[in-house]
Formats: C-alpha cells, sequence, structure tokens
C-alpha cells in the first residue's frame, strides 16, 4: 500500500508541477502530430498481465484505462501544452457486421472533449488484417469518413481534410489494381465535394523501395495517393542479429528511409518520428511467432534528437514534403509497443519536456 500511495502522490505531484509550468510554444518548428491508438478501453487483450507487472513503469498517469471524457480532456491538455498539433486516431472498420470497434472509442470521446479545439485531428484507417476495406464497403464508409471530415478540428491540407490509409497493399488486394483503387478514391472525393469539403487529401503508409519493404512507389502512386507517410520503421538501420538493439540505431535508419522518399518518392512525403519499438508486453514464451527485436536505451533525449532530426529533415528538404510541414511521430500511446510519449506515473512528464523544448521555436 505504501508503494502505491507513492506512486499516486508522484503522479500527482508530475501533474500539478505540469500545469503550472508548461505553457504551449509560442511558435513551433514544425506541425508536430502523433498516432493515437486506443488499446486502452479494458475491452481488447492489449493490457495484459506482462504490461502491468514486468512493464508497469509505463503506466500513463491517468493509469491504463483512458475510457473516459476527462481521460481525453487530460490528455488533449499534456499533448497540446506540449506543442503536439494534431492526433491522428488509429480507427478500425470490422469486416464482421457489427460495426462498432472499441478501438474507434477514443476519437467520440475527443469529440466530446470540452478542450478538443487546442488539437486538431484526423484519421489512420487500420485497414489490415479483420479491417480490410474493399469496394463492398466502400460506399458506406465512406460517408462515415465525410462525416468525420465535416467535424470541428479535422486537419486540412490546402484546406482538404487528410485521410491515411495504413495499408495500401491491402486496398490493391482488396480492389483488384491501382486503378480500381484510384477510383474508389476519386468517388470519395466526390462525395466530399458533393458535402461541400474542397476534396481529400489521401496519404498512405509506406517505404521508399524494396531495400525497406515491398513498396513500389510508382505503382501507389498510380492508386492516386496524393502523398506517403508511414506508422513506424522499427527495424530501420538494423545492423546485427541481436534482437536488442540501441535507440541510436532506429533514429539513424528512419533518416535513412526518410532520404529515401527524397530521393525516389513522386509524391510528398511526411517523415515518421518512431519514439520507440519494444513489444515485449504482447509476446509470450512459447508463442508461434518469433520474439521481435526492441531498443532498450530509449530515453527523453534520444527521442528529443529525432524529433529534431525530422524537423531539420524538412528544412533541408521544402520541395520533397508539404507546405505546412507536418510531421508524425509514432506514437502518443503505444505504450504497450514502446513507443509512447503520454506522462507516466514512474517518470512523469520527462519526454513530454524534451518533446517540447525541440518543438518549439526558440526566442528571439
Amino acid at each position: 500500500m505504501r508503494s502505491l500511495a507513492k506512486l499516486m502522490f508522484i503522479a500527482l505531484l508530475a501533474q500539478a508541477s505540469w500545469q503550472a509550468s508548461a505553457a504551449p510554444p509560442a511558435e513551433a518548428r514544425a506541425k508536430v502530430g502523433a498516432y493515437y491508438f486506443d488499446g486502452w478501453t479494458g475491452k481488447t487483450f492489449h493490457i495484459t498481465e506482462r504490461l502491468t507487472t514486468e512493464f508497469a513503469d509505463r503506466e500513463p498517469i491517468w493509469g491504463w484505462r483512458d475510457d473516459s471524457v476527462a481521460v481525453m480532456e487530460e490528455q488533449i491538455g499534456y499533448a497540446a501544452d506540449a506543442g503536439v498539433a494534431f492526433f491522428s486516431f488509429c480507427w478500425y472498420w470490422p469486416e464482421g457486421p457489427d460495426k462498432a470497434c472499441p478501438m474507434n472509442q477514443a476519437l467520440d470521446f475527443y469529440h466530446q472533449a470540452k478542450n478538443r479545439e487546442r488539437l486538431e485531428f484526423c484519421l489512420l484507417v487500420a485497414n489490415h488484417g479483420g479491417y480490410r476495406i474493399g469496394p463492398k464497403a466502400w460506399d458506406e464508409v465512406s460517408a462515415v469518413w465525410v462525416g468525420e471530415f465535416q467535424k470541428p478540428g479535422h486537419l486540412k491540407l490546402g484546406g482538404e481534410p487528410l485521410l491515411i490509409f495504413f495499408s495500401p497493399r491491402e486496398l490493391i488486394q482488396e480492389f483488384g489494381s491501382p486503378e480500381a483503387v484510384a477510383s474508389a478514391f476519386e468517388k470519395l472525393r466526390a462525395r466530399a465535394r458533393a458535402a461541400g469539403l474542397s476534396g481529400v487529401k489521401i496519404a498512405g503508409c509506406a517505404t521508399p523501395g524494396p531495400e525497406y519493404g515491398w513498396d513500389d512507389l510508382e505503382k501507389l502512386a498510380a492508386c492516386g495517393f496524393d502523398l506517403f507517410t508511414g506508422y513506424n520503421y522499427p527495424g530501420a538501420g538494423r545492423k546485427g542479429p541481436e534482437l536488442e538493439r540501441p535507440f541510436a540505431e532506429l533514429t539513424e535508419g528512419s533518416e535513412g528511409v526518410w532520404d529515401g522518399f527524397a530521393r525516389k518518392s513522386p509524391r510528398p512525403y511526411v517523415p515518421v518520428v518512431t519514439a520507440g519499438w519494444d513489444m515485449r508486453p504482447w509476446e509470450k514464451p512459447g508463442d508461434a511467432k518469433p520474439p521481435s527485436l526492441y531498443y532498450v536505451d530509449r530515453t527523453p533525449a534520444a527521442v528529443a534528437d529525432a524529433v529534431d532530426r525530422g524537423i531539420r529533415w524538412l528544412d533541408r528538404h521544402p520541395d520533397r514534403t508539404l507546405p505546412e510541414r507536418l510531421l508524425l511521430v509514432y506514437a502518443w500511446n503505444e505504450n504497450g509497443e514502446g513507443g509512447y510519449l503520454t506522462p507516466t506515473k514512474s517518470g512523469g512528464t520527462a519526454f513530454l519536456d524534451a518533446f517540447r523544448k525541440v518543438v518549439a521555436r526558440p526566442r528571439p
């Protein structure tokens, strides 16, 4: 009980200290957003015993569960005070008849939050296994997306709402060809225009060539994507067989991915900072799937350096990215996979403090 009381005291102290000292940057060096993954409703498998015991240091200040408007308002406050400009919510459309998904719950809470105007939002359509989207569902799901585009705070690029797809590969497989995907995208844009919007900017998560994965950027461009980005690059730059890797390797490898897009991409690119990777809390000894690599020397300074490198990449490549200078971070709350900025009961706001310092433009 004493240890629990001590953790609660540290959490309250960290929150009070942050609220007293944090102030939004007067001007940001870039428009930096973070992916938001809602595996924290208590209705999915993600809050594992291993996570809550062996990796208890990752527990957010508000606890493992985020299933209330009050917790969302708290998260918006922390994120906005640190200079996060928007959340990109991982969004799911179940393949079965029941379209309700607990992992979309946080988006609903965001819309209800009293302070939602402090952050913009967009959707990352997580169209992978179990949530694939094809021709049969396209009209129905497009209507849902356009409804989201019309809600207050939706992130826009050149006046058009942004929609990100996790897996262009799955879209091509479901529709049959890049040309069929392009036709579906045009139907979505037409629906958006009919609703009074300017159109839709559509992004695809990709890699810049076969050395990083399967992607053929020219083939993806033929699908009608307006720009490319990614969700994370956990294996980028790996230089050895050992599962335990240095975080600097991840940062340098990510820069290699960004540079690959600068050399090869026929579309603008939004760089992604992978703020950590260690999904051991979701792995069990004896699993059929082999264990993944992980980075154990992740620190606030190292994550801040990775964000700073992303912003400096934007500085060097204004012709290869967007006028809005977007940068994405994986992630706000992928605490189970080791990529997160959330304040924690054990570490307070250390990652957010470091993030804020590099995002804010130095005062003259």
